[in-house]
């Protein structure tokens, strides 16, 4: 999704153009709500076809294109040995969206020499009708962008970790979800498009008539109907037991009083992030800020997740009670994600509401979860999500965002007198300074080194999204 209010084609995801709702109202913020759902039995079994379908879609791309490059490789190999100089004979495919979607309608709908036969005679697949349509599609545009990012990678003009071919999809082995478009225009009315809120405990999608959804949907509707939000797509997941909705789109720009910086604390806030503690502000004047507890939900419960573990060790294979026991770890892990993510989006949020400029730590989460020691407590800690809230929340309320260089030693460095202590390793928990008698907690003594943190020019920030690269550019 575009984190610069342009509106993108369903199909490709590509900038089409500035999105305006049916109010005329301009559109330029990307959001998505999320809602459980409740389905009843014949929505449950289309669900459970739907995502069956996503993963048949997956796959049918991915053999076809594992041949196709097996069959390339042997040749040249062939034409290697022989000494003779060419281009192999088999035309390599292309991995477009909107190619991969025209060959498998053709597939599916019988019009292609490979297409399957049906035991009446009639060709393509049989169950086609049963579904909705953007299934197929969506899972032809997401098995182009998986080719795509391997390909980039293989080329090395991906950053990041390497990405080898992409895996093909087994049931049990993945998350069961699909998505579906909203195929109307930001300027048609609200009622008409294909999803819409029916009231306000029920969701029209297509082919699954009014679906269930929990939790209260007065704030999105409200939205809708005044033309501040439209829906792109929405995306439909199990995980837990649960079937869960995200609503994508795009939404109009907060209220002048919510991006106001009138009222909010003009000193620079650093924000020193940890195991012990989600985090500790504290401003440049070295006055404690907000603290938040540490979230160590996965700690806590290891006790329960043992026991589930063990339960689901004892169970046969393929059997109804391991079914059972796996649903019943899947729920706790849910719970200790859920209780984790709503705990992060709190602190995220009082930081934003009351700051005007915020100071953080450039953290390399993934390197720092490698170590054996620390890797369960680090993973706990939530700090990449809380450092990716921080980033989109301060760029919808006006805040500025400052990341301090990773190699800045906020924890070493006195916030008294500038001292720094090369020797501090993670079980100090207080810095004590032996130049001026400094004696603080070192998380606290962190976030106010952050705060006076200055980079060595101007800060130019842009938030574009809660990414590497975004990091970097705000540096």
């Amino acid at each position: 999704m575009s984190h610069l209010g342009l509106r993108l084609s369903p199909v490709t995801s590509r900038p089409l153009g500035p999105t305006n709702s049916h109010t005329g109202q301009p559109l330029s913020r990307s959001v998505t709500f999320q809602f459980a759902l409740d389905p009843n039995v014949e929505q449950r079994i289309l669900l459970a076809k739907c995502a069956g379908a996503r993963r048949f879609t997956l796959n049918h791309h991915l053999a076809r294109v594992k041949a196709n490059l097996d069959a390339r490789s042997a040749e040249r190999e062939v034409l290697s040995a022989s000494g003779v100089s060419g281009e192999p004979s088999t035309p390599p495919l292309s991995w477009t969206g909107f190619s991969f979607i025209n060959e498998f309608n053709d597939w599916k709908n019988g019009e292609s020499e490979d297409s399957p036969v049906n035991e009446d005679g009639t060709r393509g697949l049989a169950w086609r009708h049963e579904l909705p349509g953007d299934v197929f599609e969506c899972a032809s545009v997401d098995a182009a962008r998986a080719l795509e990012n391997f390909s980039a990678s293989r080329r090395g003009e991906r950053s990041g970790t390497p990405v080898g071919f992409p895996r093909f999809q087994a049931k049990g082995k993945v998350t069961p979800s699909f998505r579906l478009r909203n195929r109307a225009t930001p300027g048609r009315v609200p009622s008409s498009q294909p999803i819409r809120f029916n009231g306000p405990s029920h969701l029209r999608l297509p082919k699954f008539g009014p679906v269930k959804v929990f939790g209260p949907t007065r704030k999105v509707r409200r939205m809708i109907d005044a033309g501040r939000f439209h829906v792109y797509s929405a995306t439909l997941a199990q995980r837990a037991g649960r079937w869960t909705v995200s609503l994508t789109g795009v939404a109009a720009r907060l209220h002048q009083a919510e991006r106001s910086r009138t009222n909010r604390h003009a000193v620079p806030v650093g924000v020193d992030r940890g195991i012990l503690s989600l985090c500790v502000a504290a401003d440049a004047n070295g006055v404690p800020f907000e603290n938040f507890e540490g979230v160590r939900l996965l700690k806590q419960a290891q006790a329960s997740l043992k026991a589930a573990n063990r339960a689901l060790a004892r169970t046969t294979p393929g059997s109804k009670g391991r079914q059972r026991a796996r649903s019943r770890l899947a729920k706790r892990h849910r719970r200790v994600v859920n209780i984790r993510r709503h705990l992060v989006h709190q602190a995220s949020r009082a930081l934003v509401d009351r700051a005007q400029v915020l100071v953080i730590e450039d953290l390399n989460v993934a390197g720092m979860a490698r170590n054996r020691h620390l890797a369960r407590s680090i993973s706990d800690a939530a700090m990449g999500e809380l450092s990716r809230q921080v980033l989109y929340k301060a760029r919808w309320h006006g805040v500025e965002v400052r990341v301090a260089d990773r190699f800045f030693p906020s924890s070493k460095t006195c916030s008294g007198c500038g001292e720094v202590r090369n020797n501090l390793d993670l079980s100090t928990r207080t810095y004590s300074c032996g130049v001026c008698g400094l004696s603080i907690d070192r998380d606290l003594n962190a976030a106010i080194n952050l705060a006076r943190w200055q980079p060595n020019e101007a800060p130019t920030v842009t938030l574009l999204g809660p990414t590497r690269a975004a990091l970097r550019s705000t540096a």
